[in-house]
């Protein structure tokens, strides 16, 4: 059998015709005529006269005793396969409420209620299968409260968004952050100068909180824009130097302002950016006026310059075991390389630049005031947000099983 160009099959029949037709219940070969044929000198199935072959096709469609005959059995097999599912449902209904284990079963009946949240992880939408449970007879009806899922900061919207591979803003800004994440993460590099590896910088505690919060600025609270069309919330005017003014534009995320404030009554608010410290300190005196929220700014200097350029911030520079400790410390940043050194002291979050339907902070304020009264920090996002798990050296697509727990077919 060969296969044409757009992928259907050729028949034998089709590729006789093209030179010529064999009658096999005569063994016979039969001109045809020029009227029939496909090709000058071809041949055509016939019994007489160079005519095609007639089987009394005509006279049989005519018939219509013949037509109410085989609507009878269209109908008849119909009626016999009704009459077969509905054993086979009811052998099903039999068995699942004998049963003793109450196991699930799949259901073949229609009118069983499926409950369309439960969805499992899949990664690409070829493989998505939609899964449900059957509730045994003898159980009590789950309450909304027990149907509804558990929410975990990040990663469930990560799942999400590559289970229904969706094409909304949001859907497309998780994958492609995930995968920005897993680079930040599995990027190696080492201090650009080897005397950041004894570097310390002591910050006296203002506020006796249990907790530190080290906030990135730029993608994560507010995004900076220097072209003056851009729409914005504000512009302030930076003096780079004596003689020159720059005019930024700066969008603040929604809900940045409230959550500082609501947080500053649990925890020690610092902001610690890679920016220039004439723009960081124009917007943090815009987000906290009153100089009662934040209680350090730390700018590029404090950063720790890699073999690759980048601005990372090592935590284990602000802490020490009388007044700070790494388990009391975490780092909210947009780029996941800030928090290399430390990974499980780091969250991540969703970077900002303008779009006013985030709710990114909201969330991230839940998260952050449910770990008031852990241990430590570290394990609590462990637990969590896994970060330990994006450090896997057989890609992405691994990192993504590792997560939701199956093997997924790459995109």
């Amino acid at each position: 059998m060969s296969l044409s160009r757009n992928g259907s099959k050729f028949s034998r029949h089709d590729r006789i015709t093209n030179s010529q037709i064999l009658d096999l219940r005569k063994g016979k070969m039969y001109p045809s005529s020029s009227k029939n044929s496909d090709q000058p000198g071809g041949f055509f199935l016939s019994l007489a006269n160079n005519k095609a072959p007639d089987y009394g096709q005509a006279q049989l469609l005519n018939n219509d005793a013949l037509k109410h005959k085989i609507k009878e059995k269209r109908n008849q097999k119909s009626m016999d396969n009704d009459a077969v599912l509905n054993t086979l449902v009811t052998k099903v209904d039999a068995k699942l409420i004998s049963s003793p284990l109450k196991k699930k079963v799949i259901a073949i009946d229609p009118k069983i209620d499926v409950p369309t949240q439960i969805k499992p992880y899949s990664l690409t939408p070829q493989s998505r299968l939609q899964s449900f449970r059957i509730a045994s007879p003898s159980q009590k009806p789950r309450s909304q409260s027990q149907n509804k899922r558990n929410d975990i900061y990040y990663l469930t919207k990560l799942q999400r968004a590559f289970d229904t591979n969706g094409s909304d803003y949001f859907s497309r800004m998780y994958r492609e952050h995930f995968h920005q994440t897993y680079q930040g993460l599995n990027c190696r590099f080492f201090p650009q100068n080897n005397n950041d590896y004894n570097k310390s910088h002591k910050l006296p505690k203002k506020h006796q909180r249990q907790f530190t919060l080290f906030f990135d600025l730029d993608e994560t609270l507010v995004h900076c824009n220097e072209t003056p069309t851009i729409p914005c919330d504000v512009v302030l005017e930076i003096n780079v130097s004596k003689h020159q003014v720059v005019r930024a534009g700066i969008n603040v995320r929604p809900y940045a302002k409230e959550l500082l404030k609501n947080l500053s009554n649990h925890f020690e608010i610092i902001v610690f950016t890679a920016s220039h410290s004439c723009y960081a300190e124009k917007v943090c005196n815009y987000l906290d006026p009153d100089s009662t929220i934040i209680s350090h700014r730390l700018f590029r200097d404090s950063c720790t310059q890699t073999n690759t350029s980048l601005y990372t911030k090592d935590l284990r520079i602000f802490c020490d075991n009388t007044n700070r400790q790494l388990s009391q410390v975490a780092l909210i940043d947009n780029a996941s390389y800030s928090y290399a050194w430390q990974i499980e002291n780091g969250i991540p979050i969703l970077p900002f630049y303008d779009n006013k339907d985030d709710r990114e902070l909201i969330e991230l304020e839940k998260y952050l005031k449910n770990m008031i009264g852990v241990s430590d920090i570290r394990e609590y996002n462990r637990n969590n947000l896994k970060l330990h798990l994006f450090v896997d050296q057989h890609g992405p697509y691994k990192v993504l099983e590792n997560l939701f727990g199956k093997p997924q077919q790459l995109l």
